[in-house]
């Protein structure tokens, strides 16, 4: 579960009076399935939400953390290591270790930025947290932590440590969500946008035919706009950020959707269709609409991951999430 999502049913909690207590995975060794970052939180029903592990600890973490709700003791590390024995000890299966920060959540909890940032969480009994935007001076008494900003900035992900006065933190970069804008209401695009805004996309369907592009039919898009493409995108505030699927399979769509992607310097352009499909789209990108053959060499088709064999139109959208996935975590080739 993503943090926004997360937050959200936090929120929802928070909202029916409910206090919330959070695991806090800070740090991990050998294997372990989530990264430093993840979450779980659990309300004063012991409702769960969000998690640290593939199951192996969640049951345990939430008894410490109605345990902290019922005000017994103070926020703390608790360590996991292998399970050695599945009916005497609590562990992972992996053979991995992990740290996991327990506390109870502060109210109000503080609203990410819009823009990328470093959430601070402080890992001591005073707890509390805050976000540090890029380019900001270290708020007073926080000297010392000028090297794990330094990393994140650099290459983002996580970093634990001591600020001058022997406080530790856990730093993570907090950057907006990524955005697909997909163009063509096809079959295609309806399982795409729901299974790209269940794994953290924020979406939107570009088409100019209303008859096809209907909010009912795309439920998890942030915008269905019916404009023509390179309008459409430019109504989507398409950048070098984001990624674009080309899913009409039709001349008239797909060459104007790829000339405003390319031309928006967005930093992935797939289409969809044959090799032939392919050929003839950027033989008219290049000799009618004008672009570069370099510009143009960097479309992704036919879209997707060719080794999946996707047939069904759902199919076919895992393949294209697959190789979005691959391309925002650096590797696709």
């Amino acid at each position: 579960m993503d943090t926004t999502t997360l937050d959200r049913e936090t929120g929802a909690w928070r909202d029916a009076g409910l206090r919330v207590a959070e695991a806090l995975l800070i740090r991990t060794q050998h294997s372990s399935p989530r990264q430093p970052g993840a979450r779980l939180r659990v309300d004063e029903r012991g409702r769960m939400a969000g998690g640290v592990s593939m199951g192996c600890v969640e049951t345990d973490l939430r008894e410490h953390l109605l345990a902290l709700l019922r005000g017994e003791g103070e926020p703390r590390t608790v360590h996991y290591g292998m399970a050695f024995a599945e009916s005497l000890e609590v562990g992972l299966s992996c053979g991995g270790e992990i740290d996991v920060w327990l506390r109870v959540l502060p109210e109000p909890l503080p609203e990410a930025p819009s823009v990328r940032s470093v959430r601070c969480v402080r890992l001591d009994a005073a707890g509390g947290e805050f976000f540090w935007r890029e380019g900001e001076a270290p708020p007073d008494g926080m000297s010392g932590l000028e090297e794990g900003l330094a990393r994140i900035w650099r290459g983002g992900g996580t970093w634990t440590g001591e600020d001058a006065g022997g406080v530790r933190w856990f730093l993570e970069e907090v950057a907006p969500r990524p955005r697909l804008i997909i163009v063509g209401a096809s079959p295609i695009a309806d399982s795409l946008c729901a299974l790209a805004a269940r794994t953290g996309w924020r979406v939107s369907v570009v088409d100019p035919r209303r008859e096809y592009a209907r909010a009912d039919r795309f439920p998890d898009a942030e915008a269905v706009i019916h404009e023509w493409p390179e309008e459409g995108l430019a109504a989507a505030g398409a950048s070098a950020e984001d990624a674009v699927a080309v899913l009409a399979h039709d001349a008239k769509l797909d060459v104007p959707a790829l000339a405003g992607a390319l031309r928006a310097g967005c930093r992935y352009v797939g289409l969809l269709g044959s090799a032939g499909t392919q050929a003839e789209r950027r033989r008219q990108l290049v000799e009618e609409a004008g672009l570069p053959a370099d510009a143009v060499s960097r479309i992704r088709g036919p879209i997707g991951l060719k080794g999946m064999g996707g047939v069904e139109p759902a199919e076919i959208a895992v393949s294209i999430l697959a190789e979005l996935v691959m391309h925002r975590r650096g590797r696709l080739g």
